[in-house]
């Protein structure tokens, strides 16, 4: 095993890995190298001194292949790094990357090379059997190979690129590196055409992004939102399309299909034109490898639609490429919509089919035959369409006559759809079409008819020729699609067209009926019934028709009239229908901008309580360190101090005991020591000194009659040192003193010329130099006096616009002044004219209350009242108003009204 450390240095782990390599343990270096990196002490290490052995554990990995090992060490080493460095795990990665891939293309090359030895070594290495089967297929060695060799380390690289997704998911620190490593997943997959693991990609990307929503919560988690992100998961989905075409797995194309619909559903930025058109242009493919001739004419359509304009992207050849396409597909959309009694079968599965297929190509109701005709006629795919393919749309749908129609369309299947390679696959469908609509054609004009008569009309050219058993396979299907309503009578080889009236298939073209059959008669009874009620109505009711076609003369009338209006009005209400989309927008963009400066805020403010937990933690462990360093080092001075107490004390007691004894102990038995050292000196010393003594005197007796011949002789040798030292002296000075003179004559000679040039020189250069004074004073004058000038004027234009300000203030100022006069003396006019109003309002008041009470007498005095409304008997009389008696409450006549005639006896009686 290997050992284990208390205290974990990235340097001393990694050097004692590269100890263990030098001496070939390479998997205890592993272990070692393993056992550090997923220990607690090693995850608060500095990045730069933890990428190093990172790089070993991840080389050694990648050499004995070990995947487990791997992720989990970088597993640990995210967890590490991604608050700090993430840069660094980033680096890491794509060198290990290239390290396996390198190691893949390698384990080829070898694979080769044993392969093609192998075959030249047949004789010695194989056994007989391998022998005859690699006569009957020589590929064998190689696949044996490659199982051995390039196998191996494919599964490591698969499996890396697997794991290394799983670490990266769903984290907003290396979204980058997350959409990088799932894009060199994919053309791995799609180098070494790994289909099945290409399978598992996809879905392991598909439930990584289904997973976004779900850990949105979470502190790292990826936002969708921010237009960046999506534009990077863009990307990857659509190059995962590509490769799923190129590849041609349709099933995983068309859940990438789906997976960037939802995707571009929730952007809020536009997607890329080149983008949208692959999208379209995938979709295509597609649905017509799920032979849905539909759709795929619908997809055409909206390929054509958003790329007819860009001309700047796509060429005139692509456009006329497109162009034909959807000509062709449209063309070839089934005509007869199978009968219902078919379709509820599986009504509700081809309803959800429908839906789809409609939310995925972007629109909101499904397509039909007849609306993608039209949209064909009001575009400009006629124009652009090969010339030699316009008189296919007439043929097909205008001018279609049974009896013809093969023969003229004949040289256009066979000289440019089926030559031409892009819209050949279009041939067989539109046959298909051609034959329905002869079929339809014949079932609404005739009983029955021959076979041989629809085998001689059905006459296609080849390649898309049709022979009788296939035109009667054909009619069949149909029939049982419930398409054609028909029976083959095989002994009269004949066609029996059936009619029934209430269950028949619908037409989905305008241009297939050349007669009402039952069924459609049927269907339109009542409608044809109420034309004619409207006829008969016309006819005997003149008068209600031109009462109806007046109110429609005013509602034409009143509606033109109220048109400018509403259109105001609408106009009015779109533009604060778009001020109040705008206003929401911008509100919008607040939030968001908002909340983006929030969530940046929130991260930085975790990223320094991260930052400073790491430091506090840092610091922590640092004087934790360096207080059992110096425990440690404490430790170790006490033991050396208890061996050489013990070595020189020679006390017989142990080292462990005397590291169990506390420092005044050990300070005491050293004291002693050394007490005991210094009188052991201090004798031997006095002993020594007495000894000396003896020795030097006995040295200097021996030694004084020497000394007096050495002087002596050091005299000597001085003297003559001297005397030589002296010699040369004066030869060097001698030879000095004759080079200095030969050179001072040399001088001498030149010494006129010398003079008289520099006179020269001398002379040129004052006056040029008295020239360039002159210069300067004059230049210094002028730039004065430009000085002076220009501060004149800047002063002069100061004092002007001061002068001018003064004058707008003093103007402005009357002018405010006299605005307040007018306004007081406005204000004192309204005053004046409100008192005046008052005081006529007020003798207006007066004179309607006389009139009032005027009123009001008058009408307190009795009036007359003749004598055939006065009430009692006749000869009864006139009872004042005052006194007579209440009507009844039953009565509904006002006072003063005439009274219903009463008869005499009635009149007793009410008396």
């Amino acid at each position: 095993m290997p050992p284990r450390y208390h205290q974990i240095r990235p340097e001393i782990v990694l050097r004692r890995a590269e100890e263990l390599i030098n001496v070939g343990q390479s998997v205890s270096a592993l272990e070692t190298l393993y056992d550090a990196l997923l220990s607690k002490h090693l995850r608060n290490v500095n990045a730069a001194n933890t990428e190093p052995f990172l790089r070993k554990f991840v080389e050694l990995c990648i050499e004995q292949r070990c995947g487990k090992q791997l992720k989990e060490g970088l597993m640990q080493y995210r967890n590490i790094v991604q608050y700090t460095n993430p840069e660094s795990l980033a680096a890491v990665i794509e060198t290990m990357l290239e390290n396996i891939t390198k190691r893949v293309t390698s384990a080829q090359h070898n694979a080769e090379q044993v392969a093609v030895g192998t075959i030249e070594d047949l004789d010695e290495t194989e056994t007989p059997e391998n022998l005859m089967m690699s006569l009957v297929s020589g590929e064998q060695s190689r696949d044996r190979a490659d199982r051995a060799l390039v196998t191996p380390w494919l599964k490591f690289l698969w499996e890396a690129y697997r794991n290394l997704l799983d670490i990266l998911r769903n984290n907003v620190r290396f979204e980058a590196l997350y959409q990088k490593i799932s894009n060199k997943a994919i053309d791995f997959c799609r180098t070494y055409e790994r289909k099945t693991e290409f399978h598992r990609l996809c879905e392991l990307l598909r439930s990584h992004l289904q997973t976004i929503t779900k850990y949105a919560h979470q502190q790292n988690s990826i936002n969708l939102s921010n237009p960046e992100t999506m534009q990077l998961f863009l990307d990857t989905h659509f190059h995962k399309l590509n490769t799923a075409t190129e590849m041609e797995l349709w099933q995983e194309s068309y859940r990438s299909v789906e997976d960037i619909h939802d995707l571009i559903q929730q952007s809020k930025r536009p997607i890329k034109p080149q983008a949208m058109a692959n999208y379209f242009e995938k979709l295509t493919r597609i649905m017509y490898v799920a032979k849905n001739p539909l759709f795929l004419a619908a997809a055409w359509h909206r390929y054509y639609n958003f790329i007819h304009r860009q001309t700047k992207i796509f060429t005139e050849e692509q456009l006329q490429s497109v162009a034909n396409n959807v000509l062709l597909s449209t063309l070839a959309v089934p005509i007869i919509k199978p009968s219902s009694r078919i379709l509820s079968a599986a009504a509700k599965e081809n309803k959800q089919r429908t839906q789809r297929f409609s939310s995925l190509l972007f629109l909101s109701t499904a397509p039909t035959r007849v609306s993608l005709i039209n949209d064909l006629i009001s575009g400009d795919v006629l124009g652009r369409v090969l010339p030699e393919l316009r008189p296919l749309y007439d043929l097909v749908e205008e001018q279609f006559h049974p009896l013809s129609i093969c023969k003229k369309l004949s040289p256009i299947l066979s000289e440019q759809i089926a030559s031409n390679s892009d819209v050949a696959k279009y041939g067989t469908l539109l046959c298909n079409v051609i034959l329905t609509r002869l079929l339809q054609q014949l079932s609404q004009v005739y009983t029955s008819v021959q076979l041989d008569f629809i085998f001689r009309l059905a006459r296609f050219p080849e390649p898309y020729a049709m022979s009788p058993a296939e035109i009667e396979r054909f009619i069949m299907h149909g029939a049982r699609r419930g398409e054609f309503q028909l029976r083959i009578d095989h002994q009269s080889r004949s066609v029996v067209f059936d009619t029934d009236p209430f269950d028949s298939s619908q037409s989905l073209s305008n241009s297939a009926q050349l007669q009402a059959s039952p069924s459609d008669l049927m269907r339109s009874q009542l409608s044809s019934l109420a034309i004619c009620l409207s006829n008969a109505q016309r006819v005997a009711c003149p008068e209600f028709t031109a009462e109806k076609q007046a109110e429609k003369a005013s509602a034409v009338a009143a509606a033109l009239k109220s048109m400018s209006e509403e259109h105001r009005l609408a106009t009015a209400r779109k533009l604060v229908i778009d001020r109040r989309k705008e206003i929401i927008e911008n509100a919008i963009a607040r939030k968001e901008r908002a909340e983006a400066r929030e969530r940046a805020m929130r991260i930085q403010r975790e990223q320094e309580l991260e930052r400073e937990r790491r430091a506090e933690e840092k610091r922590r462990r640092e004087e934790e360190r360096v207080k059992k360093e110096r425990e440690a080092i404490q430790r170790a001075e006490a033991k050396k101090l208890a061996e050489s107490i013990k070595q020189k004390a020679g006390l017989d007691v142990k080292i462990d005991d005397l590291e169990k004894m506390d420092t005044s102990k050990l300070l005491e038995l050293q004291v002693e020591q050394i007490e005991k050292e210094k009188q052991d000196m201090q004798s031997r010393l006095k002993v020594l000194g007495r000894r000396m003594d003896h020795t030097e005197r006995a040295y200097r007796k021996c030694e004084k009659p020497l000394l007096e011949d050495d002087y002596e002789n050091q005299k000597k040798a001085d003297r003559e040192n001297h005397d030589s030292a002296r010699k040369l002296q004066l030869e060097q000075s001698r030879e000095k003193f004759e080079q200095d003179i030969a050179q001072k004559k040399r001088f001498l000679r030149m010494f006129d010329d010398f003079n008289s040039v520099r006179k020269q020189l001398d002379q040129g250069r004052s006056e040029a130099l008295a020239a360039e004074r002159k210069r300067v004073r004059e230049e210094l004058a002028r730039a004065r006096e430009e000085r002076i000038a220009e501060y004149r004027r800047v002063k002069a234009e100061k004092e002007e616009a001061e002068a001018r300000e003064r004058a707008e203030k003093e103007a402005r100022e009357a002018a405010e002044r006299e605005a307040k006069a007018a306004k007081e003396a406005e204000m004192a006019r309204l005053r004046e004219e409100l008192a005046a109003q008052r005081a006529r309002d007020e003798e207006a008041l007066r004179i309607r209350l006389e009139l009032e009470a005027k009123r009001e007498a008058e009408n307190a005095k009795p009036k007359y009242i003749p004598p055939s409304k006065r009430t009692g008997t006749p000869g009864s009389t006139v009872t004042p108003p005052s006194v007579a008696s209440p009507k009844p409450a039953s009565s509904s006549a006002s006072p003063g009204a005439p009274k219903k005639y009463v008869p005499p006896s009635l009149r007793r009686k009410q008396a």
